[in-house]
């Protein structure tokens, strides 16, 4: 006799986000990985107005990505744990 083939969850959402002198969209796919487990995926993209903006986005692109890991983090460490991002760190 076989076993019933449970279906995998997935979860898709994007934002977008128009701010002073940029633009950003993400696409993230969140997937059942096993019991207690998910995968999520993130894709960003960023585009720049203005000079200043541009050259920020050429010169530092790190600081754009260790910004998406931060987010990253805290929420999963609101989904995991239950903590409020908003909290003072220490």
């Amino acid at each position: 006799m076989r076993s019933p083939v449970r279906p995998v969850l997935v979860v898709h959402f994007d934002r977008e986000i128009v701010g002073g002198g940029m633009w950003s969209a993400a696409r993230e796919r969140l997937t059942e990985a096993g019991p207690d487990t998910t995968l999520w995926e993130s894709e960003n993209e960023y585009r720049f107005d203005g000079l200043l903006m541009k050259l920020v986005g050429l010169l530092m692109p790190g600081m754009f990505r260790k910004q998406s890991l931060q987010h990253m983090q805290d929420f999963k460490a609101f989904a995991e744990q239950g903590k409020d991002v908003r909290e003072a760190k220490d």
